[in-house]
């Protein structure tokens, strides 16, 4: 009847007169935990455990109020007992997948969720996605794509799985896959600037410049009080040769993030095609000093370190920008403008084999960069 005080005290009577105290605990801690009266549900179901040590579905309440109480050690060891009691129990491999999720361990995160997938998890959708979280940052990128996918089509409203897996295709080289997904996303979030956002920046990468300035047109309009949808615009108007245009765009980047490295990059490129050189190389260090402190703060972010090459790049610092390519495709072996970048450094450089090995590497990845770095080596006297 959901009459919770009058049930409450039904039960405190029926233990001072002798009832049973493992069922009374067993309804009372539930009604605490309704009530989010969690120190209380946790008292009864310590009570519990006390009476009985290997009762699953105290032992599974105990870890999932520990989660609730961001007790991460405790729901672990409440779950792990669990596992001991129940090893069939898929709840327990999903829950333990969820912690291990939290806590970063890869590996563990990994094998509980394929062991939840096995025993048939009751949340296919959500272990599919953990399984592929851990696929994903343990470099499994093959296998990541394929749990994303499943994730997905199991449960469509998993808002992070559409955003992971367009990167996983972006660090593969797989431009437009990264745009099908994001597309995918945005039918079922249809007003998400960070999706719109993230799909100017695919867009680019796959040389479609005008489609990246509507995405990133309709990123500012969901987000106009996030940076990351004006730089992403800048760039694009960079791409299509509006550069007034992308100077107003980076310069709202900057007045939401000042010091942002990758605006400044943006801003100095549109005054350099403009002719401008002298307020380009100012920002263009800007770009160099703001863009350390994003692979700083982010050391596996390929993207990262490729605009930091291109800003080093742009500032004539051509050993600091074939160190940041290199660390680049130390992440992302398949970063294909990075790597014919760093062959322009060697072309520079007149370091011919190392050229060749760039555009060796290059052919598998686009044939058309591929194309374009061996032309600049032919034509160059070493």
């Amino acid at each position: 009847l959901e009459e919770n005080a009058l049930a409450l005290n039904e039960f405190a009577l029926a233990l001072s007169q002798g009832f049973k105290p493992l069922e009374v605990y067993r309804v009372r801690s539930y009604i605490h935990y309704q009530q989010k009266n969690y120190d209380a549900a946790l008292d009864d179901i310590r009570k519990a455990l006390d009476l009985e040590p290997r009762d699953l579905s105290f032992l599974k309440m105990l870890g999932e109020l520990s989660l609730e109480k961001n007790d991460l050690s405790g729901a672990l060891s409440a779950f792990q007992r669990a596992a001991e009691v129940a090893p069939a129990d898929a709840d327990v491999d999903y829950n333990l997948a969820k912690l291990y999720y939290a806590t970063g361990n890869l590996t563990a995160q990994a094998a509980s969720s394929e062991a939840a997938l096995k025993k048939g998890t009751r949340f296919p959708g959500e272990t599919h996605f953990l399984v592929a979280d851990a696929y994903q940052k343990l470099g499994r990128s093959a296998d990541a794509i394929e749990s994303y996918k499943k994730a997905i089509n199991s449960k469509p409203d998993i808002y992070l799985a559409y955003r992971n897996l367009a990167e996983v295709y972006r660090g593969e080289n797989r431009y437009e896959d990264a745009i099908s997904v994001s597309r995918q996303g945005l039918r079922a979030f249809p007003n998400d600037g960070n999706i719109y956002t993230d799909l100017s920046w695919y867009y680019s990468l796959a040389d479609r410049p005008q489609d990246a300035v509507d995405a990133a047109k309709a990123g500012v309009a969901m987000l106009p009080k996030e940076h990351m949808a004006y730089t992403n615009l800048c760039r694009a108007y960079n791409e299509t040769k509006q550069y007034s245009l992308a100077i107003g765009a980076c310069n709202g980047a900057l007045q939401l993030k000042p010091g942002d490295g990758e605006s400044y990059f943006y801003l100095g490129r549109a005054y350099n095609l403009t002719g401008r050189n002298g307020e380009a190389t100012k920002y263009y260090k800007l770009a160099v000093t703001g863009l350390l402190e994003t692979t700083r703060s982010l050391p596996d972010y390929s993207d990262a370190w490729y605009l930091l090459g291109n800003a080093y790049f742009a500032d004539n610092q051509r050993d600091k920008a074939a160190e940041a390519y290199m660390r680049c495709l130390a992440i992302s072996s398949k970063f294909a403008k990075a790597r014919y970048n760093l062959g322009m450094i060697h072309v520079l450089g007149k370091n011919k084999s190392a050229a060749l090995d760039q555009y060796d590497r290059l052919i598998p990845l686009d044939e058309r960069l591929a194309t374009a770095l061996k032309s600049e080596i032919d034509k160059t006297k070493f």
